[in-house]
């Protein structure tokens, strides 16, 4: 018997419909979020759910999950008891001080009734063998599996809870593309198994190539919905925007007036048991991408140059001037500007309002005799806003109100306030929508253009495709090659990254 015959659903028919939402519609006041949602959820079916953030996704399987009511409408189907249905997060819900089979165990005892703790042993090993964690030992600490691991622990959990819909919220958003594949093998499994999978997702590539049915929403609407055969990526990106679907203008500073002075070099940089020997350089007008999976040193990079995991050896000039990056306050004073993946716990206050943030890394700008001027706080805030195509109506509300693609155009707003002559990002666009994508990369290359240095790390080839002039390859701590976008391929970048040798 396979290990996913070990957790059978309950008595759904081949292609049974699971969840349907029927006229759901939801209101906040007078605000109508949703609008008569008519959409069904099969088993055996990967149903990919798209919609740029605040068109309606979050509120939809909230009201799915039986987590808040809809306003009008209902949930049917045979698992619509919200015990039969498991939300996996793209923010890790697991304790990771807890061991493998305690996480389950929140997960999988019922209040009604007691489980003997061998029983709950099988279950657990059952739910870890179907959601791809077969090596992976129960009395292990959650806090040493990877990051992929833990995702797929979170499924794990849906699943010792014998639900037969899981719905999976950005699930490989911070993921590299071997643990992408990874998650991707579990899910087909899943839904081959009889589950129906929802998976919510702005990675584009992944729709074509895992789900088998498409619901698009828009403005709390559905735009389009049918099967994955009968959408291409244009087609799909057109039903999300709209007619706000604009293609994206690339800013670039002319060879000629380019600045050979204005460089960020970096020779022989080593960090033991991060990166090596890496020498690279950024030039005036072009935006430099490192491209390396997760674990492969570039992401430590840029922390260094940002002033967190300052080098053991190796030397950094900016400007044709060395430049020390022996803590983030040094950096900052040097004008380094600095946007971490993880926005929400590094890159923002969550529940300070979106002007605080934006002048908090600029506080000279607007304090006098170590007061705040609240009038030039607010104009910063407001030409911060214009320049990230944020409302400046929402300036004086709390970031945790808006979606990850308005809190990241708040995290490069922060990071723009201090007029930084070098910005470092990493991923910068993970987890956000096409449109509010399209955006920041007109930002990112309006600044380039402004002869700002740009250095990105993306784990992200269509990302890096779209958005960087040049992308320097690493694997395991090491480069492995410089190339220029549009004089190579995707094979060659992603050979590289995988192998560690060039293409």
């Amino acid at each position: 018997m396979s290990p996913l015959q070990h957790l059978p659903i309950e008595s759904p028919t081949t292609e049974s419909v699971l969840l349907a939402a029927q006229s759901v519609t939801k209101k906040y006041g007078d605000v109508s979020v949703l609008h008569s949602i008519d959409v069904e959820f099969r088993s055996g079916e990967i149903h990919a759910l798209l919609g740029e953030n605040g068109a309606g996704k979050s509120t939809l399987v909230k009201i799915l999950a039986g987590i808040i009511p809809a306003t009008t409408g209902q949930v049917t189907g045979d698992a619509h008891d919200n015990r039969d249905v498991a939300m996996v997060f793209q923010e890790l819900s697991v304790v990771p001080q807890l061991s493998v089979l305690d996480n389950l165990a929140l997960a999988g005892r019922s209040n009604r009734m007691w489980i003997p703790y061998r029983r709950l042993r099988e279950r657990a090993r059952s739910a870890l063998d179907s959601a791809g964690l077969a090596d992976i030992h129960l009395d292990r600490p959650v806090e040493t599996l990877s990051l992929a691991q833990q995702q797929l622990l979170e499924l794990a959990r849906g699943l010792i809870r014998k639900a037969q819909v899981l719905i999976l919220d950005e699930p490989t958003a911070t993921l590299s593309d071997i643990e992408i594949r990874r998650v991707h093998t579990v899910t087909k499994k899943l839904a081959a198994a009889g589950h129906a999978v929802l998976y919510i997702t702005h990675r584009l590539a992944e729709v074509m190539e895992l789900a088998d049915h498409v619901t698009i929403l828009r403005s709390g609407r559905i735009a389009a919905s049918g099967p994955r055969t009968e959408f291409t990526l244009n087609t799909i990106v057109d039903h999300m925007l709209g007619d706000a679907h604009q293609a994206a203008v690339r800013d670039s500073v002319a060879k000629d007036e380019r600045d050979p002075e204005n460089a960020l070099v970096l020779t022989a940089l080593t960090v033991q048991g991060r990166y090596e020997d890496v020498s690279l350089t950024a030039h005036d007008g072009e935006i430099l991408a490192l491209f390396g999976q997760v674990g492969s040193g570039a992401d430590d990079v840029v922390r260094s140059l940002a002033g967190f995991l300052p080098p053991q050896r190796g030397a950094i000039t900016l400007r044709s001037k060395p430049l020390t990056v022996s803590s983030r306050v040094a950096t900052q004073r040097s004008g380094i500007g600095y946007v971490p993946a993880d926005r929400a716990n590094e890159g923002v206050f969550l529940d300070a309002a979106v002007t605080t943030n934006i002048s908090s890394s600029a506080l000279n700008r607007v304090s006098s005799r170590k007061l705040i001027r609240h009038k030039r706080e607010r104009e910063l805030a407001r030409v911060g806003a214009d320049g990230v195509r944020f409302n400046p109506e929402r300036l004086k509300e709390n970031v945790s109100a808006f979606s990850g693609g308005n809190q990241q155009k708040v995290a490069i707003a922060r990071a723009l306030a201090m007029q930084p002559c070098l910005l470092l990002m990493s991923e910068p666009t993970r987890g956000v929508d096409v449109g509010a994508r399209a955006e920041i990369y007109q930002t990112v290359r309006h600044l380039a253009g402004e002869h700002v240095l740009v250095v990105v790390y993306s784990t992200d080839i269509l990302e890096i495709r779209e958005l960087a002039d040049r992308a320097v390859t690493m694997y395991r701590g090491k480069t492995v090659g410089s190339h220029r976008i549009d004089e190579t391929s995707d094979a060659t970048l992603i050979t590289e990254i995988l192998h560690g040798e060039p293409a």
